[in-house]
């Protein structure tokens, strides 16, 4: 039993947590705020973030969008090289990653940006 604990241990892929943005050559992550009206945007509150990737030469591009780290939790899946979801549930800050489905590298990880509120009229 030990033997299959330690097996599976081997093969399963290490959990990467960002410390600063990255983007391996040829792939861009883009993190933008949905802008928000005066009267509901609250920064304190969690809010929409829209989320853009672009991957050159990538031979089967199948990536998960995870938060926090690389084995996070999964909002979006995609089977394209380049794409765009929204996540309505985001806080400054939260780490945004992209992993490559098959290899589980890590391609790209933004944090996201603070929501800038428009000025109350």
């Amino acid at each position: 039993m030990l033997a299959c604990v330690a097996a599976l241990t081997a093969c399963a892929p290490e959990d990467i947590t960002p410390s600063e943005p990255m983007a391996l050559d040829g792939a861009t992550l883009v993190l933008e705020s949905v802008p928000q009206s005066a009267t509901e945007c609250d920064p304190a509150r969690p809010f929409t973030v829209r989320i853009r990737w672009n991957v050159k030469d990538w031979p089967d591009p199948k990536f998960d969008i995870r938060l926090r780290s690389s084995l996070g939790q999964m909002p979006a899946r995609a089977n394209t090289a380049s794409g765009e979801v929204e996540f309505s549930l985001a806080h400054e800050g939260l780490w945004i990653l992209l992993v490559d489905r098959n290899s589980k590298v890590l391609v790209a990880a933004q944090p996201v940006p603070a929501l800038v509120c428009p000025p109350v009229a």
